[in-house]
């Protein structure tokens, strides 16, 4: 192959690759003194929060928080987590919790899902803990409506991929 195809292709691939750089951007968890980093889009409306981001969807269906958690503290973590959920009026169907163990970029933890409802009626709703260091996790909080996670999935695949831990 030329060396002018060559660059030709790089220049190509260059150029359909940068659209979907510009339509994210990423955040430390937390900032400062980090120990992640993660990518959410940019028609999200994402807040920096004391412990980490919240966002929500542009079409307002899934919201997504990651937050830093010590880990000798992820019990009373998820227990406040559940009690904002209640807050936000989500309600959870604890006969349809799932548990599993799940590995993100190297990070291992558990992820517990339910299903439940809130204002707009049904919604999936999930807590993952991560450990990232021997004494600092990740605390993910989602909920969403069906419809909107599927309409939202690939965002969703999006974020779950950029997370990584900081070295």
């Amino acid at each position: 192959m030329k060396m002018s195809s060559m660059r030709q292709i790089i220049a190509a691939g260059l150029i359909l690759f940068v659209p979907a750089l510009a339509d994210a951007k990423s955040y430390t968890i937390p900032n400062p003194d980090p120990v992640a980093v993660v990518t959410m889009p940019d028609d999200w409306e994402t807040t920096e929060i004391a412990k980490g981001i919240e966002s929500n969807s542009d079409d307002n269906e899934v919201y997504v928080a990651v937050e830093v958690t010590e880990l000798k503290d992820v019990a009373q973590a998820i227990a406040d987590s559940i009690v904002w959920l209640k807050s936000k009026e989500v309600e959870i169907d604890r006969a349809t919790q799932k548990q599993s163990t799940i590995t993100i970029n190297g990070m291992t933890g558990v992820e517990v899902k339910w299903d439940g409802k809130d204002a707009d009626g049904a919604a999936h709703v999930s807590l993952t803990v991560l450990q990232v260091t021997e004494t600092r996790g990740l605390l993910l909080t989602y909920w969403a409506s069906p419809e909107g996670e599927k309409d939202n999935l690939k965002h969703l695949m999006g974020i779950i991929n950029s997370l990584k831990p900081v070295k």
